[in-house]
């Protein structure tokens, strides 16, 4: 099945606001934590894809550098605008960022062109306009 533009549109609106409505509370249940900080994740990888991105997930992190962030997103520049390359730490709307994490994302936002963040349910909104351009 393909959808169109609208179609896949409206499916990303209808994601956003299942996301963002029905964040779990971590407090009370540890593994919604997992759950929620996957839906989001998922969720980005069908944006940047759906924007042009090559999106990059390390499935199973344990034999990899504590703290490199969970996605990595790269578009190459193009009639639509310069070449972009993020890096993303998600994190649940509670979610801490550990010392390596921060780490890894501060070395990475030096060099320049990287956008390098955290990104949380609540910023669903922004992280479209991230795709195309739009500060960041």
């Amino acid at each position: 099945m393909r959808w169109s533009d609208q179609e896949f549109a409206l499916y990303l609106r209808r994601r956003a606001q299942e996301l963002t409505r029905h964040v779990p509370d971590a407090r009370a249940d540890p593994g919604a934590a997992v759950l929620a900080e996957a839906g989001l994740l998922e969720h980005i990888r069908a944006l940047a894809r759906r924007h042009g991105y090559l999106v990059y997930h390390t499935h199973d992190a344990r034999r990899s550098e504590a703290g490199f962030p969970d996605l990595v997103l790269c578009r190459p520049p193009s009639a639509h605008g310069p070449g972009r390359l993020l890096f993303l730490e998600c994190k649940t709307s509670t979610g801490q960022v550990t010392a390596e994490q921060a780490t890894w994302l501060s070395v990475l936002a030096q060099v320049p062109g990287v956008v390098a963040r955290v990104v949380r349910p609540q910023d669903l909104g922004a992280i479209e306009g991230w795709l195309q351009g739009e500060g960041a």
